[in-house]
C-alpha cells in the first residue's frame, strides 16, 4: 500500500501559484465594512459587501480581512471563482441568531460560507507571524439535545466547498461551527495545513456529557482525490478528520486531535482507496481509529460498486481514549447500523455490502483506554480481507468496559493477522501470516 505521494507535488504546485497573483487587492475595511459592532442593520450591511465584493472578484484578484472583528449571518455564496486569494488576518464573526438565518429553497438554513466550482483558491493570512485568521461560528446557541430534538441536523456549516480544484486552506481557525466545520465535496486538489478546529462547551480535557451535546460539529470533511491535510490541530465532540465516499489518494499527517477520532466514513455506495493517516497523536479522544460504513438494507455487492481498499494508519499515539481506541465496522449513531448504546443494546449490524480490504494498522500505541482496546465487526458473508495489525500495541492501564482487557472480535468477518509486537491479539486474528 504506497501514500499518496502525489499530495506533496500537488502542494508544491499549489504553493507556487500563490506567488502568481497579478490582479487588484481590495481591503474591505477600507470599503466599508465596519468592524466590531454586531447590530442587526450592521450585520446585514457587513454580509452584504462582503458578498458583493467576492462575487464581483475576477482572476487574480485577492480580498483583505484586517485584523479586527466583523460580524456577518450566513448566506455568503460565491461560484467558479478562479486564481483568488482570502487574506483572513482578523476575525468573521457569524452572529447566533436562527430566526434570523437566511433560508434555502428547501427552508432550510443556508451555509455560513458557500463555495462552488472554484479554482486556484486560496484562503491565508498575510503573514506567517498572523498565527491564524479566525471565523467563529458560534455555535453554542445551535448545539444542544434540545436543539437536536427540534431541529435535527438543520445547522449551517462554516465553510462548504463543491465541484473545486487547487484549493489551499492554511493558518485558519474555525471555532464553535454550528455544525461541520468544513465540508469540501469532490475536489481534485486540496492542501489544508497549519489550521485549527475547535468546538467546545467547556475548557476541561476529554469529553464530558456537556461537551458531547455539540455533535455533528466534524472538522475536515472530505470526498474527492488528492488531498494533503497536515499540521493541524483539532478538538471538537464529533469525526476530526473523515475521509468520506468516494475519495481516493489522500495523505493526512502530523495532526494533534480529540474527538470521535480519523475517521474513514461513513461509507455507502462508493469506492474509496489510497488513504494514508500517519504520525497522529490523540489525547483522551472519544474514538481514536475509526473506520465505519452505513448499512445498505437489502443490498448485495456488486464488483468493487462499494469498496474500501488500500487504507493505511501508521504512527499513530492514542494516549487515554474515552471509548474505542480502534473501531472498525458499522457506523455508531443514532439509528441504524449500530446503536449508540451498544453493546448495551444490541442493535448493531454489519452490512455485507461493502467489500473491505487491504487494511494497515502499522506503529499503533494505545496508553491507558478507559475500556475496551477496540471493535473490529466484519459480516461473515463478505468478511474484511487483508486486514494486519503490526506492531499494534495496548499499554498501561486497561479498562474493564465493556469487553474487559480484549477487543470485541466478530469471528468469522474478517481474514486478519497479527504481526510483531501486536498486543493483545484479537481473539478472531488467525495466528498464520498466511490467510
Amino acid at each position: 500500500m504506497t501514500p499518496p505521494y502525489t499530495c506533496v507535488v500537488i502542494l508544491i504546485i499549489l504553493s507556487l501559484s500563490t506567488l502568481c497573483q497579478a490582479g487588484n487587492l481590495f481591503d474591505l475595511e477600507k470599503l466599508g465594512l465596519i468592524p466590531d459592532e454586531d447590530s442587526m442593520p450592521t450585520v446585514m450591511y457587513n454580509t452584504k459587501l462582503f458578498n458583493d465584493t467576492l462575487n464581483s472578484l475576477e482572476a487574480g484578484d485577492s480580498m483583505f480581512i484586517s485584523n479586527k472583528t466583523f460580524h456577518l449571518i450566513g448566506g455568503i455564496s460565491a461560484s467558479f471563482l478562479k486564481r483568488n486569494t482570502i487574506y483572513l488576518d482578523g476575525t468573521l464573526s457569524f452572529i447566533a441568531d436562527r430566526d434570523a438565518w437566511p433560508k434555502n429553497e428547501q427552508g432550510g438554513v443556508q451555509e455560513c460560507i458557500m463555495l462552488h466550482g472554484v479554482e486556484d483558491f486560496v484562503i491565508t493570512t498575510t503573514s506567517p507571524s498572523l498565527r491564524y485568521g479566525t471565523i467563529n461560528g458560534n455555535g453554542k446557541v445551535w448545539w444542544g439535545a434540545l436543539q437536536f430534538l427540534i431541529h435535527q441536523e438543520d445547522r449551517p456549516r462554516l465553510i462548504h466547498m463543491t465541484d473545486s480544484k487547487n484549493v489551499i486552506i492554511e493558518r485558519l481557525f474555525l471555532l464553535n461551527s454550528p455544525y461541520w466545520s468544513f465540508w469540501c465535496e469532490n475536489v481534485d486538489g486540496l492542501v489544508i495545513r497549519y489550521s485549527k478546529v475547535e468546538a467546545r462547551w467547556t475548557n476541561l480535557p476529554g469529553h464530558s456529557k456537556i461537551d458531547l451535546q455539540a455533535f455533528n460539529t466534524d472538522g475536515f470533511d472530505v470526498t474527492g482525490r488528492n488531498v494533503h491535510i497536515h499540521d493541524c490541530d483539532i478538538y471538537n465532540q464529533d469525526d476530526c478528520v473523515s475521509i468520506k465516499d468516494g475519495a481516493q489518494d489522500m495523505l493526512i499527517e502530523r495532526v494533534t486531535c480529540s474527538g470521535l477520532g480519523l475517521v474513514i466514513g461513513s461509507i455507502g455506495s462508493s469506492q474509496v482507496k489510497n488513504i494514508t493517516f500517519r504520525n497522529c497523536d490523540m489525547y483522551k479522544t472519544v474514538k481514536g481509529i475509526y473506520m465505519k460504513t452505513r448499512y445498505e438494507d437489502g443490498r448485495e455487492p456488486i464488483g468493487d460498486e462499494a469498496s474500501i481498499s488500500d487504507i493505511t494508519y501508521e504512527n499513530i499515539v492514542i494516549t487515554e481514549p474515552q471509548q474505542f481506541a480502534i473501531w472498525i465496522g458499522p457506523a455508531q449513531q443514532t439509528g441504524n447500523p449500530c446503536s449508540l448504546l451498544w453493546p448495551y443494546a444490541k442493535s448493531c449490524i454489519m452490512s455485507p455490502y461493502q467489500t473491505w480490504s487491504n487494511i494497515l494498522l502499522k506503529n499503533i500505541t494505545v496508553i491507558d483506554p478507559e475500556g475496551s482496546p477496540g471493535m473490529i465487526m466484519g459480516n461473515s458473508t463478505n468478511p474484511i480481507t487483508n486486514l494486519v495489525f503490526e506492531d499494534v500495541v495496548v499499554m498501561g492501564k486497561i479498562g474493564k468496559k465493556p469487553f474487559g482487557p480484549d477487543y470485541y472480535c466478530e469471528p468469522g468477518g474478517v481474514k486478519a493477522i497479527a504481526r510483531g509486537k501486536t498486543f493483545p491479539i484479537p481473539s478472531c486474528f488467525v495466528d498464520s501470516e498466511k490467510f
